[in-house]
């Protein structure tokens, strides 16, 4: 049986709630390219029915029991057979064009992989607005772009997956790396307009939609890998 054109990797730590919105996703994204795909979801741990639901979708479970949301990353990669990985957060949801658009850069044999800075969010507010604002206008200066991204497994692998070393902006490593890798090799790195990705408010739920600009100290401290600044923001268990 020959190997599928993308393996989808999903990290998930208690995504009962979320998981079958992004699933639904992906399965239209299927359709519209026609082929059959893998689906990976990286469980870490969870101690709701995350695991269940994945395997009643089809999709392929492996278990991760190192928390750092890098190591769950690797742990969906270690799994993947696909030419393409493309990884997305169990309660986003990649737009249906999604697949099709990332098949036509990647076959192009120009890019090593990319990221998609067309981001839309399940409801809106001034406060979410200017967030996603804020970080779409700074991805030209970063290099990267990163709310869904792709590569080809080849370097991925390459490049040693992700840093397990960091808590935090793990993805903006992962995408310097493999920029720079590519740029070795005379390929670019893509970022997708065409397609776009969906993310669920649930962070802006429970922190408010003005957290990021109310507690700048705090943000900056988890993006520099401030053990105390991640685990609060992404760690501490509250599900």
């Amino acid at each position: 049986m020959s190997a599928p054109t993308f393996s989808i990797i999903i990290p998930a730590f208690n995504e009962e709630r979320f998981l079958p919105k992004c699933l639904d996703a992906i399965e239209k994204a299927r359709a519209r390219l026609g082929e059959d795909i893998e689906i990976i979801v990286a469980d870490n741990l969870s101690t709701d029915r995350t695991a269940d639901v994945a395997q009643a979708r089809g999709a392929k479970v492996v278990t991760v029991t190192k928390k750092v949301i890098s190591a769950v990353r690797n742990g969906g990669v270690a799994a993947a057979t696909g030419k393409y990985l493309v990884f997305v957060d169990a309660d986003d949801m990649m737009s249906e064009n999604m697949l099709v658009e990332i098949k036509k850069v990647m076959d192009s044999g120009k890019y090593i992989g990319g990221g998609t800075p067309h981001v839309l969010s399940d409801r809106w507010s001034v406060g979410i607005f200017l967030t996603y604002a804020l970080q779409y206008f700074t991805f030209p200066f970063m290099g990267v772009s990163l709310f869904l991204f792709y590569a080809t497994r080849e370097a991925c692998n390459a490049i040693g997956g992700f840093n397990e070393e960091l808590f935090a902006s793990e993805d903006w490593d992962f995408g310097f790396r493999l920029k720079r890798y590519g740029k070795e090799r005379g390929l670019k790195y893509n970022h997708m307009f065409r397609a776009s990705v969906t993310k669920s408010c649930r962070k802006f739920d429970e922190f408010g939609d003005w957290f990021m600009f109310l507690n700048p100290v705090k943000m900056i401290k988890a993006i520099f890998n401030d053990s105390r600044a991640t685990y609060d923001l992404w760690y501490r268990p509250r599900r």
